[in-house]
């Protein structure tokens, strides 16, 4: 995230009094701006709680309520309804999340537990897993040249645990490359040629290493460049780097090093949140709000 952006969009956040943090959050639909009793339906009024964690609730002010003067959290159907930590310390959770920072390191800074902060992470890779699940995503198109290949992200560690491989498919146009991922049970055409067909573009041009389980990605569209890495360094033709991949895999392994680690069964999350941060990196505050406003509508 950009200082700009910081200074315009999660700053005000992690500054502003209470009251001020709760305001922007209900300007960003991450709060109800008004409430209706449950029992009346009618509207509720703001008012000073100094027994809740927010420090205002709503009250009901219809004197012939069951209700009358019944209080309501500021945080009822909203992303936060569920947390006891302060809006304000979950906006520099978010920021800390949305920098990258590790988790120790960010339970430390914002001043609560590791096991919140572990908590707080695991909320935002959710939403992170949403997004992709209503916004699958689509690379290439007429002429763009996407590398793709394979890498291990688990090495086998106990005789039960077989190596985990990721395939993945990036495009090499962007800064930093943004890409798909996906773990793989089986290396093979069918696998590999049905993830091609559902993210990349007609139209796209495929590096590969030239290996049997490419050789048909001409059948379904697209132009086929193929690597042999023991060989050339660059590809002769297209003068495209095969690096390209190493280097988006070694990004996101050096991340989960940066981690100490991810479990297993939590790497295909993991992978959605990498993705997530590749395409909203330039404004990732603003854009992991929005998507939590979309997601938990208030």
């Amino acid at each position: 995230m950009t200082r700009d952006m910081f200074d315009s969009a999660a700053g005000p956040l992690l500054c502003d009094e209470p009251l001020s943090v709760i305001l922007r959050l209900q300007e960003n639909k991450l709060l109800k701006p008004f409430m209706d009793c449950e029992a009346c339906h009618s509207s509720m009024n703001w008012t000073k709680h100094c027994r809740g964690k927010d420090g205002f609730a709503w009250r009901c002010q219809t004197t012939n309520c069951p209700r009358y003067k019944a209080t309501a959290s500021i945080r009822t159907g909203s992303f936060f309804a569920h947390s006891n930590i302060s809006l304000k310390k979950w906006m520099h959770v978010i920021y800390l999340w949305c920098e990258r920072v590790a988790q120790k390191d960010a339970a430390e800074r914002a001043d609560v537990s590791e096991n919140t902060i572990i908590h707080c992470y695991s909320l935002l890779r959710n939403v992170c897993e949403l997004y992709f699940d209503s916004n699958p995503v689509r690379l290439g198109g007429f002429g763009i040249t996407l590398a793709v290949g394979e890498s291990c992200f688990s090495h086998r560690v106990r005789a039960s645990h077989k190596p985990l491989f990721v395939f993945g498919i990036v495009d090499t146009s962007t800064t930093p490359s943004t890409g798909y991922m996906e773990i793989v049970q089986a290396r093979n055409a069918t696998t590999f040629l049905s993830t091609i067909q559902r993210v990349v573009r007609p139209g796209s041009i495929i590096q590969a290493d030239d290996w049997e389980a490419y050789s048909s990605v001409q059948q379904l569209g697209y132009a086929h460049r193929a690597t042999n890495s023991s060989l050339n360094f660059v590809e002769p033709k297209g003068g495209m780097h095969q690096q390209a991949m190493e280097s988006y895999w070694s990004r996101h392994k050096s991340y989960i090093k940066k981690m100490r680690g991810c479990k297993r069964d939590l790497l295909s999350s993991y992978l959605k949140e990498f993705m997530w941060h590749d395409f909203f990196c330039q404004n990732a505050f603003t854009s992991l709000c929005h998507h939590i406003a979309m997601q938990h509508p208030v």
